[in-house]
């Protein structure tokens, strides 16, 4: 599966609303996932853009959010999901708040080819084998 982009954002906790810097990969198949490190050892949160997101705002469109201390509004990011939540980003600069709201998009509406399933579904049939999932 293809990597479409990847890097540090921050993201706003849906509960207390404070900021936390995570890595995030974005995939063609659209998973966005968010990361402690950039390690990639376990992922704490997956979103599935192509399923859930229905709009994607970046900079001074971005309305009711403050951006983390000595980061201007043009970082933000908004992402907006079908159950009526809101996801909270910032990048480290404008262009890179850009840069991920054209290829969130993309991602939205990029179909997933035959041979990239069939690759993910190979992975995840070898990972059921070697943990001996199945019973004979």
């Amino acid at each position: 599966m293809a990597l479409l982009k990847s890097g540090w954002l921050w993201r706003q906790s849906s509960i207390f609303r404070r900021w936390k810097l995570n890595w995030c990969d974005l995939w063609i198949d659209g998973s966005l996932m968010f990361y402690k490190t950039d390690s990639r050892k376990d992922y704490e949160t997956r979103v599935s853009l192509k399923s859930t997101c229905v709009n994607v705002k970046s900079g001074l469109e971005c309305a009711g959010v403050s951006p983390p201390e000595s980061n201007p509004r043009e970082n933000l990011l908004v992402l907006y999901l079908k159950d009526g939540s809101t996801m909270f980003l910032c990048a480290n600069s404008e262009d890179e708040a850009l840069a991920w709201k054209l290829t969130i998009m993309e991602a939205k509406q990029s179909p997933v080819s035959c041979t990239q399933l069939f690759s993910v579904f190979s992975l995840k049939l070898s990972i059921m084998f070697e943990l001996k999932v199945f019973y004979l």
